[in-house]
């Protein structure tokens, strides 16, 4: 193995853990320590399994299919139309629709929550700080090729280091005692929502295009020396976001006896961080949640480029799109950062469920000969999770109750399995490509 590639990987993979650990992943973790209080170890492996485990695992499912390169990923199984669709519809959560204006949106609540303002409202604190946010994001997005080694080279070090130090701190210094209360009447399921709302595992799908690239760029052509780098990046920023997860679940619950469970998220980070290091951490912390943020909204910035100009076919300027996605994110932050996360919740309980289908189906692509099997099945988890969203909005049908495991938030599990058996015995209309 050579050195440089070893190296290089390791670049690689300081900017993987800058693109995964983003808002979502700055603000779930403490709340999830405050509200499980003596479970938080629970609630931490749960969370990290549904965020890092199943994101890695995606990131493993693309090497197994040799579909890193191809622009519908893992999903070319489902055929042109559906794969470019459910593509397109992780493009948008992951993009300007959900997770990039969750980035802006976290960074303000967190930076100016110890002033007085409130996320929750538009003001024109907010307009101004997400105009600056979003300019600089695009600005160091427009350059594809370059996009990685700025993340690992610049945003990277003040992340790693700034988080790592807060880990260092809770865990040497903690704020108070863990409550013996627990608050969350299902400490387990709540995590693994939390994992989802990350949006990790999508945008591990896609992040491949990036990583891709940027080996690429680095000399590195054949299979096996993408493969191995990937898997190299992967393990680092896996290891990473173990830390700071342990150590800011931790954190929240030790701060479980002083705050109520519903304590606005940015505004928990900062009280927490503001208890172990006094009031002088008020500017730090604004510096390490930004340039987090900004890390996170610089790679997605570049992901939704690079998708959407290549699904056009070159019709649509990656710097454009990059522009436009760095502008609608802009706007839509202002709307606050709970009210994205609640917004966010249904459309990934419906997405979610599809995809993992798919992740799961691509570690064993290469014994899989029928297109029908990841056809069938995933329509039928899709079909079980758009039962779950009805029965979340008040509509409930008979058959949602009667899923197996539907108590625990798996019902698509079983309809997914019956639906691939049914599309083994259905002949696919073409031959599989040869992979």
């Amino acid at each position: 193995m050579k050195t440089s590639l070893v190296r290089d990987s390791i670049i690689v993979g300081a900017a993987l853990f800058s693109m995964l650990f983003g808002a979502g992943n700055v603000v779930f973790p403490p709340y999830i320590g405050l509200t499980a209080g003596p479970e938080w170890f629970l609630g931490f492996i749960c969370y990290y399994i549904a965020d890092v485990g199943l994101a890695l695992l995606a990131i493993y499912a693309m090497l197994a299919s040799s579909c890193i390169d191809r622009k519908e990923g893992i999903m070319h199984r489902l055929g042109n139309t559906a794969a470019m669709l459910m593509m397109c519809a992780i493009i948008l959560c992951i993009g300007p629709l959900l997770a990039i204006p969750r980035t802006g949106a976290t960074a303000f609540a967190i930076s100016f929550s110890p002033l007085g303002y409130s996320s929750k409202g538009i003001s024109a604190a907010k307009i101004v700080y997400s105009l600056a946010f979003f300019g600089i994001s695009t600005v160091l997005a427009l350059k594809e090729s370059n996009m990685v080694d700025v993340i690992a080279r610049y945003l990277s070090p003040i992340k790693i280091g700034g988080f790592l130090l807060i880990v260092a701190a809770a865990l040497y210094m903690p704020i108070g005692p863990v409550s013996e209360v627990v608050r969350d009447d299902n400490v387990a399921w709540h995590s693994i929502l939390s994992g989802y709302q990350t949006l990790d595992v999508m945008a591990a799908l896609v992040y491949g295009l990036i990583i891709v690239t940027a080996l690429k760029n680095k000399g590195y052509e054949t299979n096996r020396q993408k493969a191995l780098s990937v898997g190299i990046a992967s393990l680092v920023a896996g290891a990473l976001l173990f830390i700071i997860y342990f150590g800011l679940c931790y954190l929240g619950a030790t701060g479980s006896t002083y705050y109520p469970v519903d304590i606005e998220k940015g505004a928990l980070v900062t009280k927490l961080v503001g208890r172990l290091f006094g009031s002088t951490s008020t500017v730090l912390l604004a510096i390490i949640v930004t340039v987090s943020c900004m890390a996170t909204s610089v790679a997605l910035i570049g992901t939704t480029g690079t998708f959407i100009s290549q699904f056009s076919k070159g019709r649509l300027s990656y710097r454009a799109v990059a522009i436009g996605t760095g502008l609608f994110s802009m706007i839509v932050s202002n709307f606050g950062l709970d009210n994205i996360i609640a917004f966010a919740a249904p459309i990934l309980t419906f997405l979610y469920p599809g995809t993992l289908v798919v992740i799961v189906l691509s570690l064993f692509d290469k014994y899989i000969i029928n297109d029908n099997i990841f056809r069938f099945a995933t329509a039928g988890a899709l079909f079980a999770s758009a039962l779950s969203v009805l029965d979340d909005w008040g509509i409930s049908l008979a058959i949602t109750s009667h899923l197996p495991f539907n108590s625990a938030g798996l019902g698509w599990i079983v309809p997914a399995c019956v639906f691939g058996v049914i599309g083994y015995f259905v002949r696919s209309s073409r031959q599989p490509s040869i992979r």
